[in-house]
């Protein structure tokens, strides 16, 4: 039996007489301690994560390279929630989403958002914290109830257009991690997850602590392959008719918005489709409620590199710095990605990333053999492998928890405004370009313009 369908029969039995739509118990004390009550544990079943993210295996949805993401799927059973007892790890990030069948977030809950079981012990929300402390949570199968209730994630509704919503009938949960230190836990435990009465008075199944799949330390030689790579001189360019003419950096709004903009490549001119694709702007892809994105297209036969280059916001040395401090943002990055694997290639996190003078990141993406001796470091120029067997480049930029004085944010770009009315500086250009150009010149500045020129 798997262990869907174990946690099931279990379930089935243990919550029969019992009814639905309780939020969980426990008050925040000064808004600092969080105290939950115990539940009685009726049994132990399968394991708690199932899946870990991993650069050859598990590579999809256009991940970024510094995270670490654990999958645990459930069945959607009335009268039960989902308890999470973790730890805060030492990290940059960690959040808990919570998707629909189309792989939209439904709900999340960030770190700096979970109250600690003692006060003062989560480093996300104190300065000084030590990582390590504890915290509880709860996915409750429910529409989330305004005000929403401490350290809970709501999962039973499923937005359509038109304002209609459906109950979720599975539970699928994301664990993030970004840029942890010691280890890819950040140094604690996985959280352990259990099954339990909407009351929180009895548990009846607890998944264990296994180790999910791929097993770790498997050597990455499958995308260390691709990066290393040059597109065979032997087959000519492959045309991508979902890429643009010249590359268009636009922002991710949701699978239909998506659709759109690929369609209306592929045919040449804009579809005005807006009213329809502007009635999901939800995200997808397991995308994460706590970033927004920008994207740009590319492909070989319009062009063997491109070049981008944008005004760099500042990131949180510490978490706190962000949404709660001076920093812009949280966390940002760039990658160069797939589009029918959806993989990504590599990235460079925002403390990778140099900068010019004026504080600007330039990317050049292309194959090694097309790699501009100048586009280094100490020229203020980075460089992104596009991907030896890909025909195609995309390439994602994220802005993770804006600060609410960083108005440039791409969260705050609204559905059909160009970026650049709101990005201003910060809005991401790129264009074609080729290794001679970017070669002569004596900038990363004047790099981007002699290609913006050609």
């Amino acid at each position: 039996m798997s262990r869907r369908a174990l946690a099931a029969v279990l379930l089935a039995g243990a919550l029969s007489a019992c009814g639905g739509g309780a939020t969980p118990a426990g008050e925040a004390a000064d808004g600092a301690v969080f105290d939950p009550p115990t539940a009685t544990a009726a049994g132990e079943a399968g394991c708690s994560w199932l899946v870990v993210s991993n650069p050859d295996l598990i590579n999809v949805a256009f991940p970024d390279e510094a995270a670490t993401y654990w999958a645990a799927t459930f069945p959607a059973v009335p009268g039960a929630r989902l308890r999470i007892d973790g730890r805060y790890p030492q990290a940059r990030y960690f959040s808990f989403n919570v998707y629909d069948p189309a792989l939209r977030p439904v709900d999340a809950i960030t770190d700096y958002q979970l109250l600690p079981r003692v006060a003062d012990t989560n480093p996300y929300l104190t300065a000084g914290a030590a990582p390590g402390g504890d915290y509880v949570a709860y996915i409750v199968d429910d529409g989330r109830p305004d005000p929403r209730a401490t350290n809970t994630l709501y999962t039973n509704r499923i937005r359509l257009p038109g304002g209609v919503a459906l109950p979720n009938p599975q539970m699928t949960l994301l664990y993030r991690i970004y840029l942890p230190d010691t280890d890819g836990q950040g140094g604690v435990a996985l959280p352990q997850l259990t099954l339990e009465t909407a009351d929180g008075a009895t548990a009846p199944v607890r998944f264990a602590l296994c180790d999910p799949l791929p097993p770790d330390g498997l050597p990455s030689l499958l995308n260390g392959a691709i990066r290393d790579a040059s597109y065979p001189p032997l087959i000519d360019a492959v045309p991508v008719p979902i890429a643009p003419t010249e590359p268009r950096v636009i922002r991710f709004y949701g699978l239909p918005e998506t659709l759109r903009v690929l369609a209306s490549n592929a045919v040449g001119f804009d579809l005005p489709l807006q009213s329809i694709t502007a009635a999901d702007t939800g995200g997808g892809f397991l995308s994460n409620v706590d970033n927004a994105y920008v994207t740009t297209m590319a492909s070989r036969d319009k062009g063997a590199l491109y070049i981008v280059s944008a005004k760099a916001p500042t990131w949180a040395r510490d978490p706190v710095d962000a949404p709660l401090g001076g920093a812009q943002l949280r966390y940002w990055s760039i990658c160069s990605n797939e589009f029918v694997s959806q993989r990504f290639v590599a990235c460079r996190a925002d403390h990778e990333v140099a900068l010019d003078a004026a504080g600007y990141f330039t990317i050049v993406v292309s194959d090694p053999d097309q790699q501009p001796v100048n586009a280094i470091a100490e020229n203020g120029m980075n460089w992104l492998p596009w991907g030896g067997a890909y025909p195609d480049s995309v390439l994602i930029y994220r802005h993770m928890l804006p600060s609410p004085h960083f108005a440039e944010a791409i969260q705050n770009v609204p559905y059909g405004t160009p970026l650049a009315d709101v990005m201003g500086a910060y809005t991401p250009r790129a264009v074609y370009c080729d290794r001679a150009t970017i070669e002569a010149a004596g900038s990363a500045a004047q790099a981007f313009s002699d290609c913006a020129a050609r």
